[in-house]
This record gives C-alpha cells, structure tokens and sequence, in this order.
C-alpha cells in the first residue's frame, strides 16, 4: 500500500512512539520516526520525508511547537497528540487537530485517516 502518506511520528516516550508506529503499519501507512526531538524531526521534514505528521507537543525538555510552525507553513498537515488541551498552546494552534491521551488506536487512525483526506484535497 505505498499509496498511502508518509506519517512522522513524533514522540518523546519510546513505549507510546512504539505503539502508535505499530497501529499506523498495520493499517498500512509508511511510519516516517518513530523520533523523539525537534531536531530529529525537523531533519525528516526538511528531507522531504514526511506527507503528515502526528506530535506529542512535550518533548523531554522542548515542545514539538517549532516542528508544528514549519509544517504549517508547508501546507503539511498534522494533529497533536497530546494530554495538553487546546488553550495551553499559542493561538494559531488551537484550529489543529487535537487527540487526547491517552489515545486509543481507534482515535490514532481516525486522526490520520482525517489529515489523509485533508491532503488529498489540498492536492486536487
């Protein structure tokens, strides 16, 4: 199924990264990471690796924000994925996609399926 967007996974908590990497293959989407930084993160994108992205907005000691800000200006789309609600990030923000953790797979692969149809618009 390599029709299927390319998804980052941006995640700081190895267990977490793992699982959501693992429920995204098995539907049949290509897992771009599992990673754990910005810096990592950015990296792929920059490398034009990535079609859609799902965040965990706190990484260790820095906040997935300056990876969110670059795939917004790409027109990439993306959902945080996060125990974070939408008035703790900065404004531009709060129209994002929002999954809660914890996230069941259910929700992981709603989310996507939505960004999937989002960027099949955008590209029509």
């Amino acid at each position: 199924m390599s029709d299927r967007p390319r998804v980052l996974v941006v995640e700081d908590e190895w267990l977490i990264a793992e699982d959501v990497a693992s429920d995204l293959r098995a539907a049949g989407y290509p897992v771009v990471g599992p990673v754990s930084s910005v810096a990592a993160a950015l990296r792929l994108v920059e490398a034009d690796k990535v079609d859609m992205a799902l965040l965990d907005v706190q990484l260790n000691a820095e906040t997935s924000l300056p990876i969110a800000e670059i795939l917004l200006a790409r027109g990439t789309p993306f959902a945080f994925v996060t125990g974070y609600g939408r008035g703790d990030l900065p404004a531009r923000f709060r129209n994002c996609k929002f999954v809660a953790k914890p996230a069941s797979e259910a929700a992981i692969l709603t989310a996507v399926a939505d960004l999937a149809s989002l960027r099949a618009k955008k590209s029509s």
